[in-house]
């Protein structure tokens, strides 16, 4: 009789049907074979080793090492400890100086060639990668590894490890890094007109995005080589909050040139971090200032005579954020510039209150402002997913036609979080989509001809 090979288990050749014979809490497990004589026997492992049990004359004898016969091991009749199923931690068992089988040691000194290691010491139970000195991942060992230890039709000095690409992956991420990098750079500068245009962001509708669209587009400008005035006229004071500009009470603001006739050049001040980026910032003071100019003569005009008295020849654009009202305070921005900016909220209460904007437009225009014109209109907070919002894009762009910017403005949460740190979106965020969309208006802005189209 011939048994399984190495100095491990050694299991003998399945001859009668393969049924499994022992208990592995007990003394061990056995597998039936039949000797020379065809009697039936036991190989029991104990704790002396391996012994051959015949339950016929009822002793054991100590099993020595054999080796699996030829015959047998081409039909597979025996098995070795590492073949055999949901049995690795049997396997070894009561047996010294385990080996680490002959293939997968060549397969280690294979691997160990390629990626320049000493496979170093031997593998645990079964010949497990990893227990040796060297370390080896038991996935480091390829599939296709012959029975020489060689992966065929590759020699070692031919194995090369594949370079990693260098291309940044397009995810959306990545092209938001991307955009954020080009936003912050600058690029390459805008077309700036020829004179300085007065740009008045008008709409008696709350939060449709005047400020947002002022401070952003400033901001947008500015980044690209105009010089950029925000007149803050909201005596909330938003616009100076989102450009970081002291207002507190008291503060020399656009309340002191309506109603005192302080020089504008007084109370205008730079914006940090943008060296051609004015403010002239609002105060809470300027609320009262609707009552104040009541009595006032030309009080239609105050603002617009503070700009003509201002030097505005080092400046490409001055834009002007409104309250959302038609009181006195817009009316003094209508009459002062000679084009309006819209933004015009993509839902359907925009589109009511915009008649009534017209119609306040048409008669400044008729009585203060002749040269006032809508040269721009800007669809804000547009929201992809409902389908109203596309409807009222379509109305304003068939109704108003090319003074509506391509660029749609979407919401964004990055827009909202900004003034909060003092910031506009440009530098808070530039890769957010709303950054993005106001870059890109501002570009059709600056490409556009200065001059007011018409009425």
């Amino acid at each position: 009789m011939d048994m399984g090979s190495g100095r491990g288990l050694g299991w003998p050749g399945i001859a009668t049907a393969g049924q499994r014979i022992g208990d592995r809490a007990g003394r061990g497990l056995g597998w039936p074979g039949d000797d020379d004589a065809g009697g039936a026997w036991e190989v029991l492992a104990t704790e002396h080793g391996l012994e051959r049990y015949d339950p016929g004359a009822g002793s054991s004898a100590w099993v020595g090492e054999a080796t699996l016969g030829p015959a047998e091991e081409s039909a597979g009749g025996g098995r070795s400890a590492e073949s055999r199923p949901g049995e690795e931690e049997f396997a070894g068992a009561g047996v010294d100086g385990g080996e680490v089988p002959a293939r997968v040691r060549d397969a280690l000194a294979q691997v160990s060639r390629e990626t320049g290691q000493a496979s170093g010491g031997s593998g645990g139970p079964g010949g497990a990668p990893g227990s040796g000195a060297g370390g080896m991942h038991a996935a480091a060992v390829p599939d296709n590894v012959g029975e020489a230890g060689t992966v065929p039709g590759e020699d070692e000095d031919e194995v090369a490890i594949p370079a990693v690409p260098d291309a940044v992956a397009d995810t959306p991420i990545a092209r938001a890094a991307q955009a954020a990098v080009v936003a912050r750079s600058g690029g390459a500068p805008w077309p700036r007109p020829a004179s300085c245009r007065v740009i008045t962001i008008a709409n008696q509708k709350g939060g449709v995005g005047k400020t947002t669209t002022a401070v952003n587009m400033a901001a947008s400008l500015a980044m690209h080589g105009a010089r950029v005035l925000v007149v803050d006229l909201d005596p909330q004071g938003n616009a100076s909050t989102a450009l970081d500009i002291d207002h507190h009470s008291g503060t020399a603001s656009v309340y002191n040139v309506l109603v005192d006739e302080m020089p504008l050049e007084s109370v205008v001040t730079q914006v940090a971090g943008y060296p051609q980026l004015y403010c002239a910032p609002a105060a809470i003071d300027l609320a009262g200032a609707e009552i104040e100019l009541v009595p006032l003569v030309a009080r239609e005009s105050r603002l617009a005579r503070a700009l003509g008295s201002y030097d505005a020849s080092n400046l490409d654009y001055i834009f002007i954020d409104c309250p959302p009202s038609l009181g006195l305070l817009t009316v003094n921005a209508l009459v002062a510039a000679p084009e309006v900016l819209i933004p015009i909220q993509c839902e359907y209460y925009a589109l009511e209150g915009l008649e009534q904007l017209l119609r306040t437009l048409e008669l400044v225009r008729s009585h203060l402002n002749p040269q006032l014109a809508i040269t721009t209109i800007l669809l804000t907070m547009y929201d992809g997913r409902t389908r109203l919002a596309a409807q009222v894009a379509d109305e304003v762009r068939e109704h108003f036609g090319r003074v509506v910017l391509g660029p749609v403005i979407p919401r964004s949460v990055r827009v909202s979080e900004a003034p909060s740190y003092g910031q506009s979106v440009m530098t808070y965020d530039p890769g957010s989509t709303g950054a993005q969309a106001y870059l890109e208006a501002a570009r059709e802005l600056a490409y556009r001809s200065a001059a007011p189209a018409a009425g």
